[in-house]
């Protein structure tokens, strides 16, 4: 397996911007941007990066326009959109990116390495997701791994420096991603899932022999779809069918719809689900979801 180049603890690809990975290295050093130690000390969080507009807004009447892409490099990864409303997409997921980072760079000790070695054992199996032992397992063995990915090292100056190690190191490995795609056809991306156009099968597996020959335990899963809306980075609309979609929508999407019905969230594990607010937001967004199709069809027939 040919090794993915590394620079201070980070990997990076022939792809990774110059002035990104200069960036990166900053933010490993103690001084510059981390946790305080203790909460008197005063902490304000400084950005990788500003956006980056690839390209600015195009107008193409009085009321019409669309902005092609922007992108963000962040702590937490790549966000980049492009607004816009396309048929035939594919949405591809690369499997606990930060995990399998902090596992390449020697980030975890050996009870974790353990645990993550375990967590892939179980995603190796292909009916895990239809044994309910196996899916809560594996769901613990994630919780712990991504608390202790928070927590290596002594200090909380430590923590920080290591966790930027695997989030920078995958961060770039996705952005390598992405131009391997085009980032034309890169119309949304949110840390370690993104959705592209022109996908074709012959492709993928060209996509999943080179990273994963290059990352070890590195796994993938895609999913196509008939219909796309990309409003911004964390609101999108992928739809197959009435009943075969995923949406992501402040509005009238399942979690933020429940949350305007109770003033509570449902990712929220500590409080109890109120099933007819539940039943009505999943109402909600089903009757939404059927709408936006409609018009969709409408438009571009």
């Amino acid at each position: 397996m040919k090794k993915v180049k590394k620079k201070n603890g980070i990997m990076y690809w022939p792809s990774t911007p110059r002035f990104l990975l200069m960036a990166e290295q900053l933010h490993l050093t103690p001084d510059f941007n981390h946790r305080p130690e203790t909460m008197d000390e005063e902490h304000e969080n400084i950005k990788l990066l500003p956006p980056q507009l690839l390209s600015s807004l195009v107008a193409t009447g009085p009321y019409e326009g669309y902005q092609k892409e922007r992108l963000n490099f962040t702590g937490n990864g790549i966000y980049l959109y492009r607004k816009c409303m396309v048929r035939n997409v594919a949405q591809i997921d690369v499997h606990s990116l930060l995990l399998t980072m902090a596992y390449q760079l020697d980030l975890l000790d050996e009870r974790h390495e353990k645990m993550f070695l375990e967590k892939k054992e179980i995603e190796a199996d292909p009916n895990y997701p239809n044994n309910k032992r196996l899916v809560s397992k594996r769901k613990r063995l994630k919780q712990w791994l991504n608390k202790y990915c928070s927590t290596i090292g002594k200090t909380k100056t430590e923590h920080s420096i290591n966790r930027y190690k695997a989030m920078y190191g995958g961060m770039n490995m996705v952005f390598d991603m992405l131009n391997f795609w085009g980032l034309s056809n890169v119309i949304n991306c949110v840390n370690d899932g993104f959705i592209i156009t022109n996908f074709n099968e012959e492709k993928f597996e060209q996509f999943k022999d080179k990273y994963s020959g290059k990352v070890k335990y590195l796994t993938f899963s895609v999913k196509q779809y008939d219909f796309c809306l990309v409003k911004n980075d964390l609101e999108y609309l992928l739809i197959n069918s009435d009943g075969d979609y995923k949406c992501r929508n402040r509005e009238f999407g399942k979690n933020g719809v429940y949350e305007l019905l109770t003033g509570k969230s449902l990712k929220d594990e500590t409080v109890s689900v109120n099933e007819k607010a539940l039943l009505e937001a999943e109402r909600i967004e089903k009757e939404s979801v059927k709408l936006c199709k409609d018009l969709f069809l409408k438009t571009t027939n």
